[in-house]
Protein backbone atom coordinates (compact mmCIF):
# COMPACT_ATOMS: atom_id res chain seq x y z
CA UNK A 1 0.00 0.00 0.00
CA UNK A 2 1.12 3.80 -0.67
CA UNK A 3 1.73 6.35 2.14
CA UNK A 4 -1.58 8.38 2.51
CA UNK A 5 -1.17 11.33 0.55
CA UNK A 6 -1.57 14.82 2.23
CA UNK A 7 -2.57 18.35 0.31
CA UNK A 8 -2.81 21.27 1.99
CA UNK A 9 -5.76 23.78 1.02
CA UNK A 10 -5.99 27.46 1.85
CA UNK A 11 -8.28 30.55 1.66
CA UNK A 12 -11.65 30.50 0.19
CA UNK A 13 -13.41 28.04 -1.15
CA UNK A 14 -12.89 28.03 -4.70
CA UNK A 15 -9.44 28.76 -3.79
CA UNK A 16 -9.45 25.83 -1.97
CA UNK A 17 -10.75 23.54 -4.77
CA UNK A 18 -8.39 24.96 -7.73
CA UNK A 19 -5.51 24.16 -4.75
CA UNK A 20 -7.40 20.14 -4.78
CA UNK A 21 -8.07 20.14 -7.86
CA UNK A 22 -4.09 21.01 -9.12
CA UNK A 23 -2.64 18.74 -6.83
CA UNK A 24 -4.40 15.69 -7.59
CA UNK A 25 -5.92 16.38 -11.29
CA UNK A 26 -4.53 13.22 -12.47
CA UNK A 27 -5.58 11.22 -9.81
CA UNK A 28 -8.84 12.52 -9.89
CA UNK A 29 -9.59 11.81 -13.43
CA UNK A 30 -8.30 8.41 -13.07
CA UNK A 31 -10.32 8.43 -9.90
CA UNK A 32 -13.55 8.97 -11.79
CA UNK A 33 -12.45 6.65 -14.83
CA UNK A 34 -12.46 4.01 -11.87
CA UNK A 35 -16.01 5.15 -10.41
CA UNK A 36 -17.98 5.37 -13.89
CA UNK A 37 -16.04 1.31 -14.28
CA UNK A 38 -17.60 0.33 -11.11
CA UNK A 39 -21.23 1.06 -12.21
CA UNK A 40 -23.00 -1.45 -14.02
CA UNK A 41 -26.33 0.37 -15.21
CA UNK A 42 -29.68 -1.24 -14.35
CA UNK A 43 -30.77 -3.07 -17.96
CA UNK A 44 -27.33 -2.02 -19.33
CA UNK A 45 -26.11 0.43 -21.42
CA UNK A 46 -23.48 3.35 -21.59
CA UNK A 47 -22.04 4.42 -18.01
CA UNK A 48 -21.81 8.05 -19.23
CA UNK A 49 -25.81 8.43 -20.67
CA UNK A 50 -26.49 6.62 -16.93
CA UNK A 51 -24.95 8.95 -15.21
CA UNK A 52 -26.13 12.06 -17.15
CA UNK A 53 -29.71 10.20 -16.39
CA UNK A 54 -28.58 10.55 -12.43
CA UNK A 55 -28.01 14.07 -12.32
CA UNK A 56 -30.97 14.78 -14.72
CA UNK A 57 -33.70 13.04 -12.65
CA UNK A 58 -32.26 14.31 -9.03
CA UNK A 59 -31.63 17.86 -7.42
CA UNK A 60 -29.12 17.98 -5.20
CA UNK A 61 -27.76 21.22 -5.82
CA UNK A 62 -31.26 22.74 -4.70
CA UNK A 63 -30.25 21.70 -1.12
CA UNK A 64 -26.73 22.39 -1.68
CA UNK A 65 -26.36 25.87 -2.90
CA UNK A 66 -28.99 26.75 -0.09
CA UNK A 67 -27.21 24.74 3.01
CA UNK A 68 -23.46 24.20 1.98
CA UNK A 69 -22.79 27.27 -1.41
CA UNK A 70 -19.05 27.31 -0.09
CA UNK A 71 -18.64 23.57 -0.81
CA UNK A 72 -20.30 24.00 -4.01
CA UNK A 73 -17.83 26.91 -4.75
CA UNK A 74 -15.18 24.21 -3.86
CA UNK A 75 -15.97 21.37 -6.25
CA UNK A 76 -16.56 24.07 -8.65
CA UNK A 77 -13.03 25.15 -8.06
CA UNK A 78 -11.88 21.93 -8.02
CA UNK A 79 -13.54 21.11 -11.66
CA UNK A 80 -11.01 24.00 -12.75
CA UNK A 81 -7.81 22.60 -10.99
CA UNK A 82 -8.30 19.38 -12.56
CA UNK A 83 -9.48 20.52 -16.17
CA UNK A 84 -12.40 18.62 -15.80
CA UNK A 85 -16.22 19.52 -16.27
CA UNK A 86 -18.12 20.54 -13.44
CA UNK A 87 -21.08 17.97 -13.19
CA UNK A 88 -18.28 15.51 -13.30
CA UNK A 89 -16.92 16.77 -10.19
CA UNK A 90 -20.43 17.03 -8.96
CA UNK A 91 -21.36 13.18 -9.76
CA UNK A 92 -17.75 12.30 -8.07
CA UNK A 93 -19.76 13.05 -4.75
CA UNK A 94 -22.77 11.46 -5.30
CA UNK A 95 -21.00 8.02 -4.02
CA UNK A 96 -24.24 7.23 -1.93
CA UNK A 97 -26.87 8.79 -3.84
CA UNK A 98 -25.79 6.94 -6.62
CA UNK A 99 -26.22 3.63 -5.23
CA UNK A 100 -29.42 4.91 -4.08
CA UNK A 101 -30.52 6.24 -7.37
CA UNK A 102 -29.13 2.46 -8.79
CA UNK A 103 -30.99 0.60 -5.86
CA UNK A 104 -34.41 2.53 -6.88
CA UNK A 105 -34.17 2.03 -10.48
CA UNK A 106 -33.62 -1.83 -10.01
CA UNK A 107 -34.08 -3.18 -6.68
CA UNK A 108 -30.91 -5.00 -6.08
CA UNK A 109 -29.67 -5.95 -2.99
CA UNK A 110 -28.44 -3.05 -0.16
CA UNK A 111 -24.34 -2.77 0.15
CA UNK A 112 -22.89 -3.71 3.01
CA UNK A 113 -20.13 -1.09 3.76
CA UNK A 114 -18.14 0.60 6.74
CA UNK A 115 -17.89 0.53 10.33
CA UNK A 116 -17.77 3.10 13.10
CA UNK A 117 -17.12 3.63 16.55
CA UNK A 118 -16.87 6.48 19.10
CA UNK A 119 -15.68 6.26 22.82
CA UNK A 120 -15.84 9.16 24.90
CA UNK A 121 -13.75 9.81 28.56
CA UNK A 122 -15.10 11.67 31.37
CA UNK A 123 -11.28 12.19 32.34
CA UNK A 124 -9.67 11.33 29.50
CA UNK A 125 -9.42 11.45 25.73
CA UNK A 126 -12.56 10.54 23.43
CA UNK A 127 -11.83 8.88 20.36
CA UNK A 128 -13.64 8.33 16.87
CA UNK A 129 -12.51 5.77 14.05
CA UNK A 130 -14.06 4.33 10.67
CA UNK A 131 -13.14 1.86 8.29
CA UNK A 132 -14.54 3.37 4.82
CA UNK A 133 -15.42 0.07 2.61
CA UNK A 134 -15.85 1.57 -0.91
CA UNK A 135 -14.09 -1.18 -3.31
CA UNK A 136 -10.84 -2.17 -4.37
CA UNK A 137 -10.98 0.36 -7.56
CA UNK A 138 -10.64 3.38 -5.35
CA UNK A 139 -6.98 2.27 -4.46
CA UNK A 140 -4.44 4.47 -5.47
CA UNK A 141 -6.57 7.40 -5.41
CA UNK A 142 -6.48 7.86 -1.28
CA UNK A 143 -5.96 11.34 -0.15
CA UNK A 144 -6.08 13.28 3.36
CA UNK A 145 -6.97 16.68 2.62
CA UNK A 146 -5.90 19.58 5.15
CA UNK A 147 -8.00 22.45 4.95
CA UNK A 148 -7.86 25.88 6.09
CA UNK A 149 -9.33 27.99 8.51
CA UNK A 150 -11.90 30.42 6.26
CA UNK A 151 -13.89 33.18 8.39
CA UNK A 152 -15.45 31.25 11.86
CA UNK A 153 -15.03 27.81 9.87
CA UNK A 154 -11.91 25.77 11.58
CA UNK A 155 -9.32 23.95 9.61
CA UNK A 156 -10.36 20.50 9.38
CA UNK A 157 -8.80 16.65 8.53
CA UNK A 158 -10.38 15.31 5.73
CA UNK A 159 -9.73 11.60 4.61
CA UNK A 160 -10.89 11.30 0.88
CA UNK A 161 -10.73 9.87 -2.33
CA UNK A 162 -9.50 12.00 -4.90
CA UNK A 163 -12.36 14.41 -6.54
CA UNK A 164 -14.88 14.05 -3.41
CA UNK A 165 -14.55 16.58 -1.00
CA UNK A 166 -14.82 14.60 2.05
CA UNK A 167 -15.39 10.54 3.56
CA UNK A 168 -14.60 11.26 7.36
CA UNK A 169 -12.49 13.58 9.28
CA UNK A 170 -12.07 15.90 12.33
CA UNK A 171 -11.28 19.43 12.89
CA UNK A 172 -9.22 22.30 14.71
CA UNK A 173 -12.33 22.68 17.20
CA UNK A 174 -12.29 18.80 18.38
CA UNK A 175 -15.67 17.80 16.22
CA UNK A 176 -14.86 14.48 14.76
CA UNK A 177 -17.35 12.80 12.00
CA UNK A 178 -18.08 9.39 10.53
CA UNK A 179 -20.38 7.72 8.41
CA UNK A 180 -21.70 4.86 7.05
CA UNK A 181 -24.66 3.58 5.40
CA UNK A 182 -28.32 2.64 5.93
CA UNK A 183 -29.77 1.44 3.04
CA UNK A 184 -32.43 0.33 4.32
CA UNK A 185 -33.97 3.22 5.33
CA UNK A 186 -35.59 5.53 2.46
CA UNK A 187 -33.94 7.82 0.58
CA UNK A 188 -34.72 11.04 -1.95
CA UNK A 189 -33.89 12.49 -5.06
CA UNK A 190 -33.40 15.75 -3.62
CA UNK A 191 -32.01 16.73 -0.36
CA UNK A 192 -28.39 17.13 0.96
CA UNK A 193 -26.19 14.49 -0.32
CA UNK A 194 -23.71 12.51 2.36
CA UNK A 195 -20.26 14.61 1.45
CA UNK A 196 -22.07 17.51 1.80
CA UNK A 197 -23.10 17.05 5.19
CA UNK A 198 -20.01 15.19 6.20
CA UNK A 199 -18.09 18.83 5.44
CA UNK A 200 -20.99 20.74 7.21
CA UNK A 201 -20.61 19.26 10.38
CA UNK A 202 -16.90 20.00 10.38
CA UNK A 203 -17.48 23.58 10.20
CA UNK A 204 -19.34 23.27 13.18
CA UNK A 205 -17.68 24.44 16.97
CA UNK A 206 -18.92 22.01 19.57
CA UNK A 207 -21.12 18.60 19.51
CA UNK A 208 -24.03 20.13 20.55
CA UNK A 209 -23.85 22.89 17.36
CA UNK A 210 -23.31 19.80 15.42
CA UNK A 211 -25.70 17.71 16.30
CA UNK A 212 -28.44 20.21 16.35
CA UNK A 213 -26.95 20.88 12.15
CA UNK A 214 -27.58 17.37 11.16
CA UNK A 215 -31.07 16.93 12.57
CA UNK A 216 -32.21 20.27 11.27
CA UNK A 217 -30.34 19.32 7.66
CA UNK A 218 -32.92 18.11 4.67
CA UNK A 219 -31.18 14.18 4.51
CA UNK A 220 -31.07 12.93 1.11
CA UNK A 221 -29.73 9.86 1.56
CA UNK A 222 -30.05 6.76 4.45
CA UNK A 223 -27.13 7.00 5.95
CA UNK A 224 -25.64 7.27 10.00
CA UNK A 225 -23.58 9.68 11.58
CA UNK A 226 -21.44 9.88 14.44
CA UNK A 227 -20.10 12.52 16.09
CA UNK A 228 -18.18 13.30 18.43
CA UNK A 229 -16.16 16.03 20.72
CA UNK A 230 -14.09 15.90 23.79
CA UNK A 231 -15.81 14.74 26.78
CA UNK A 232 -18.74 13.00 24.07
CA UNK A 233 -20.33 11.35 21.41
CA UNK A 234 -23.44 11.45 19.71
CA UNK A 235 -25.09 8.81 17.16
CA UNK A 236 -28.06 9.56 14.50
CA UNK A 237 -29.73 7.83 11.98
CA UNK A 238 -30.60 9.80 8.92
CA UNK A 239 -32.78 9.52 5.83
CA UNK A 240 -34.91 10.83 4.08
CA UNK A 241 -37.81 10.65 6.03
CA UNK A 242 -35.93 12.56 8.57
CA UNK A 243 -33.13 11.92 11.48
CA UNK A 244 -33.71 9.34 14.78
CA UNK A 245 -31.25 10.05 17.57
CA UNK A 246 -29.60 7.02 18.37
CA UNK A 247 -29.29 6.41 22.16
CA UNK A 248 -26.71 3.68 23.36
CA UNK A 249 -27.28 1.48 26.72
CA UNK A 250 -24.10 3.48 27.15
CA UNK A 251 -24.13 6.56 26.00
CA UNK A 252 -20.35 7.49 26.12
CA UNK A 253 -19.32 4.37 23.24
CA UNK A 254 -21.54 4.04 19.95
CA UNK A 255 -20.37 1.07 17.47
CA UNK A 256 -22.22 1.01 14.59
CA UNK A 257 -22.31 -0.82 11.27
CA UNK A 258 -25.13 -0.67 8.06
CA UNK A 259 -28.06 -1.79 9.97
CA UNK A 260 -30.28 0.74 12.21
CA UNK A 261 -30.55 0.74 15.50
CA UNK A 262 -33.32 2.89 16.38
CA UNK A 263 -34.93 4.18 13.27
CA UNK A 264 -37.65 1.76 11.53
CA UNK A 265 -36.42 -0.22 8.79
CA UNK A 266 -38.00 -1.46 5.36
CA UNK A 267 -37.99 -5.42 5.80
CA UNK A 268 -35.50 -7.44 4.40
CA UNK A 269 -34.94 -11.35 3.42
CA UNK A 270 -33.78 -12.85 6.75
CA UNK A 271 -29.73 -12.92 6.89
CA UNK A 272 -29.28 -9.84 5.12
CA UNK A 273 -27.68 -8.04 8.06
CA UNK A 274 -25.46 -10.84 8.58
CA UNK A 275 -22.13 -9.47 7.66
CA UNK A 276 -23.32 -5.93 9.32
CA UNK A 277 -24.13 -7.68 12.30
CA UNK A 278 -21.15 -9.61 12.31
CA UNK A 279 -18.68 -6.81 12.18
CA UNK A 280 -20.83 -4.68 14.67
CA UNK A 281 -19.97 -7.81 17.13
CA UNK A 282 -16.84 -7.79 16.50
CA UNK A 283 -16.56 -4.18 17.20
CA UNK A 284 -18.67 -4.72 20.65
CA UNK A 285 -16.53 -7.74 21.82
CA UNK A 286 -13.83 -5.73 21.67
CA UNK A 287 -14.53 -2.28 22.90
CA UNK A 288 -17.54 -2.49 24.72
CA UNK A 289 -15.80 -2.39 28.56
CA UNK A 290 -12.56 -0.71 29.45
CA UNK A 291 -10.91 1.78 28.71
CA UNK A 292 -9.42 1.27 25.33
CA UNK A 293 -6.59 3.28 23.83
CA UNK A 294 -5.45 4.06 20.06
CA UNK A 295 -3.91 0.30 20.03
CA UNK A 296 -7.11 -1.18 20.79
CA UNK A 297 -8.83 0.59 18.23
CA UNK A 298 -6.46 0.12 15.61
CA UNK A 299 -6.66 -3.80 16.70
CA UNK A 300 -10.43 -3.22 16.23
CA UNK A 301 -10.25 -1.84 12.78
CA UNK A 302 -8.01 -4.21 11.62
CA UNK A 303 -10.00 -6.98 13.29
CA UNK A 304 -11.18 -10.37 11.14
CA UNK A 305 -12.66 -12.12 13.80
CA UNK A 306 -15.50 -13.63 11.46
CA UNK A 307 -13.26 -14.59 8.49
CA UNK A 308 -16.70 -14.24 6.33
CA UNK A 309 -17.31 -10.88 7.70
CA UNK A 310 -14.45 -8.96 8.47
CA UNK A 311 -14.49 -5.26 9.90
CA UNK A 312 -11.13 -4.88 7.87
CA UNK A 313 -11.49 -6.30 4.26
CA UNK A 314 -9.47 -6.97 1.42
CA UNK A 315 -11.35 -8.58 -1.16
CA UNK A 316 -12.88 -7.88 -4.15
CA UNK A 317 -16.36 -6.05 -5.38
CA UNK A 318 -17.33 -3.18 -5.50
CA UNK A 319 -17.38 -2.67 -1.46
CA UNK A 320 -15.29 -5.82 -0.45
CA UNK A 321 -12.43 -3.49 0.27
CA UNK A 322 -11.32 -1.18 2.99
CA UNK A 323 -10.53 1.97 1.07
CA UNK A 324 -9.03 3.76 4.35
CA UNK A 325 -9.59 3.54 8.07
CA UNK A 326 -8.64 7.07 10.30
CA UNK A 327 -8.84 7.32 13.95
CA UNK A 328 -8.89 10.42 15.74
CA UNK A 329 -7.73 11.06 19.56
CA UNK A 330 -10.06 14.48 20.62
CA UNK A 331 -8.91 16.09 24.20
CA UNK A 332 -9.93 20.11 24.92
CA UNK A 333 -6.55 21.94 23.20
CA UNK A 334 -5.76 18.79 20.87
CA UNK A 335 -6.62 16.97 18.25
CA UNK A 336 -4.40 13.98 17.23
CA UNK A 337 -5.35 11.78 13.77
CA UNK A 338 -4.29 8.44 12.03
CA UNK A 339 -5.23 7.06 9.21
CA UNK A 340 -4.29 4.27 6.27
CA UNK A 341 -4.64 4.35 2.97
CA UNK A 342 -6.08 0.72 2.09
CA UNK A 343 -6.92 -1.95 4.59
CA UNK A 344 -4.96 -1.03 8.01
CA UNK A 345 -3.62 -4.24 8.77
CA UNK A 346 -1.61 -4.44 5.29
CA UNK A 347 -0.08 -0.85 5.39
CA UNK A 348 -0.32 0.36 9.38
CA UNK A 349 -1.57 3.70 10.67
CA UNK A 350 0.73 7.18 9.75
CA UNK A 351 0.16 10.11 12.01
CA UNK A 352 -1.38 13.45 10.25
CA UNK A 353 -1.40 16.77 12.11
CA UNK A 354 -3.71 19.59 11.67
CA UNK A 355 -1.35 22.21 11.30
CA UNK A 356 2.27 22.15 9.44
Amino acid sequence: MRPLRLVAAHGGPRARGVAIGRALKTEIAAHLDAWRGSIVPPGGGDVRDYVADLLRETDFKTAIRRHAPDLLQEIEGMAEGAGLAPDDIHALQLLDEEWAYRARRSAQRSPQKCSSLAIASSDGPTWIGQNIDLGAYTDGYQAMLRIGPDGDKPAALVFTTAGMIGLMGVNAAGVGVCVNALPQLPNAAEGLPVAFVLRRLLQMHGLDEASELVLSLPHATNQHYVIAAPGGVRSFEASAAGVVEHRPDDPSRVFHTNHPLTALASPEAPGAWENSEARLRSLTDRLAAGAPGLGEIEAALCARDDPSHPVCRSGGGRYGFTTGSMISELSPGRVASWASAGPPDAGGYHAFELSD
